[in-house]
């Protein structure tokens, strides 16, 4: 029984270590983009049915947000995006952060929003189109884009206001130069 204990828990250790090592290359894996190339642009709809294309943000700074309402780190960190959101915008008026959910209905996706605090777009990835252009294999996923259009950061899990915060800081530092 000892033996078997130590099996189950030396395979769960390794499921945990692979599911991480497979977590951290599943948000820039060879088919999408890199750091330092331009962004892919994409079209998809808001929640009122608006389209949103990404080079229409050229010449702000965004943070691309791949997220889906099954995952747990998501609601976390939507209840801080929202209020990270509103700070960052007056500091940094030309800051966007757009929401794109990956191929869930849209009623799933409206009980989410009503369930937390956000001002920024959401978008729909309907048939997880754009996710597949950008390479996601797993959520929440994260890209920094810079006012060019250029990715300045790829970021697989969870992202809170500092980190922002300091992408937003390096982007006007360099931006200043």
């Amino acid at each position: 029984m000892k033996r078997a204990g130590r099996l189950i828990r030396g395979l769960s250790l390794f499921t945990l270590i692979a599911g991480f090592v497979l977590a951290l290359a599943s948000c820039d894996g060879d088919n999408g983009p890199r750091v330092g190339k331009p962004a892919i642009d994409f079209q998809v709809m808001d929640l009122q049915g608006k389209a949103h294309r990404l080079g229409d943000y050229r010449g702000k700074m965004v943070h691309l947000h791949f997220w889906a309402d099954w995952c747990p780190r998501c609601h976390e960190e939507f209840d801080d995006m929202g209020g990270a959101y509103r700070r960052l915008k007056q500091r940094y008026p030309d800051f966007e952060i757009l929401g794109v959910n990956v191929d869930q209905p849209q009623v799933h996706v409206e009980e989410f929003i009503k369930m937390h605090d956000v001002e920024f777009p959401i978008l729909l990835d309907v048939g997880s189109q754009v996710a597949r252009s950008y390479g996601i294999k797993g959520i929440p996923c994260n890209f920094l884009i810079d006012r060019d259009g250029k990715i300045r950061d790829i970021l697989m899990g969870w992202v809170d206001e500092e980190y922002l915060e300091n992408s937003l800081k390096a982007i006007e530092s360099r931006d200043r130069k």
